[in-house]
């Protein structure tokens, strides 16, 4: 039997111990061997635990993370788990690690951690599947994210910190371009709610949609205005089910704070 193969069964057989302060965080498979538990002690009381396909303790100094991600002092630590879906099911805890212990948070589809206004709060992108499959399969879908922030009430969507500029004159070009490259338009109110999108409708929606997690939905909408053919019946239909369907969103209250005045933020 190979080395490596043996090494490998080794690992998962076995118990690992991380010591983090006073805390001890132990990796082991679950019974049946399908999946991985992890389980939280201080001082041999049983804190915490999470079973999933997959469980690891994020290393802050390897991800560039300070140890207190929220301010107050407290260490905090990350752990990621992943259920096995083929497209989606990350979620990571925030653990705090102080006298008492306490799970922050719970980040579905957690992105990328930074500091981006300095203020010493970290933040986290989060991924929105709330459009994955709707209307297109998921790899024509867009997956838009939203920037969280640690606050009192955990990780919150920070509208300032999703804002970006408006579309140049260079990337708006290349947008008309794409959409006359598809050179596909079905009239949107004679489809069935199992049909996708034609493809240059699927272009403009992809960059609606972007346009509107970035805080830009009025330039968004003022682009499908002026790219949906007059004669394809369907535009102001397909606005107001993109909107019943963001709706649907956790976040939709940040898309709502972004985009005030428009359809998107009422």
């Amino acid at each position: 039997m190979p080395i490596v193969f043996v090494l490998l069964c080794a690992s998962l057989l076995c118990a690992q111990t991380t010591t983090i302060g006073d805390y001890k965080f132990t990796q082991s498979p679950t019974r049946d061997g399908l999946m991985q538990q992890l389980v939280v002690m201080k001082k041999d009381k049983h804190m915490w635990d999470v079973s999933d396909y997959v469980v690891r303790v994020l290393d802050a100094d390897s991800l560039g993370l300070p140890n207190d991600l929220t301010g107050d002092h407290v260490r905090d630590v990350v752990i990621e788990t992943y259920s096995g879906g083929a497209h989606c099911c990350y979620a990571q805890y925030v653990l705090s690690l102080g006298y008492n212990f306490e799970v922050l948070d719970t980040i579905e589809h957690a992105g990328t951690w930074a500091d981006r206004d300095d203020d010493g709060l970290w933040d986290v992108t989060a991924g929105d599947l709330t459009l994955d499959y709707w209307k297109l399969p998921h790899s024509d879908s867009p997956l838009p994210t939203v920037v969280l922030e640690a606050s009192r009430e955990g990780f919150v969507p920070a509208p300032e910190l999703m804002h970006k500029p408006e579309p140049t004159a260079h990337e708006l070009l290349a947008l008309i371009h794409d959409v006359q490259s598809a050179n596909e338009w079905r009239d949107y109110n004679a489809q069935s709610e199992s049909e996708f999108m034609s493809a240059s409708h699927a272009v403009l929606h992809r960059t609606l949609v972007e346009m509107i997690y970035t805080g830009n939905a009025e330039i968004g909408l003022e682009i499908v205005a002026a790219l949906w053919p007059p004669v394809i019946k369907g535009r102001q239909e397909y606005i107001l089910d993109l909107r019943e369907e963001l709706a649907k969103s956790p976040y939709n209250g940040a898309l709502a704070e972004l985009n005030k005045g428009t359809v998107f933020g009422e």
